[in-house]
């Protein structure tokens, strides 16, 4: 298992839209889902980090705030990544998975036996 350095979680979607946009630009949760045309508490779950951005909501904030949807999507994903290798029971989950290389070989050194 590769060793990677312990690194803070990434920003979340919820962070960027509170501090880089929300705050700044004096708009509540419901003006953003006004904007959107989503339920209030799309918007608000998102924000408080309680629910994982989904491709058709990062196309809204990509037309919404003039960004890319790559943006939103990247954000989601350095987050994702980070929780899967910041997560000890995934980690061993992991640990335990045999590569197809090893099937493969094993399948040769028995067929060799036989």
């Amino acid at each position: 298992m590769a060793i990677h350095q312990a690194m803070r979680k990434p920003a979340t979607v919820g962070d960027v839209l509170l501090y880089e946009y929300l705050e700044p630009l004096d708009l509540k949760i419901n003006d953003l889902a006004e904007k959107l045309n989503v339920h209030r508490n799309s918007v608000s779950a998102l924000v408080n980090n309680n629910r994982k951005l989904t491709t058709d909501m990062a196309f809204r904030l990509a037309k919404a705030f003039d960004t890319s949807v790559d943006f939103w999507l990247n954000l989601q994903q350095n987050v994702d990544i980070w929780e899967v290798q910041n997560d000890a029971r995934t980690q061993e989950e992991l640990s335990r998975i045999t590569t197809i290389v090893t099937v493969i070989a094993e399948r040769d050194d028995s067929a060799e036996v036989a």
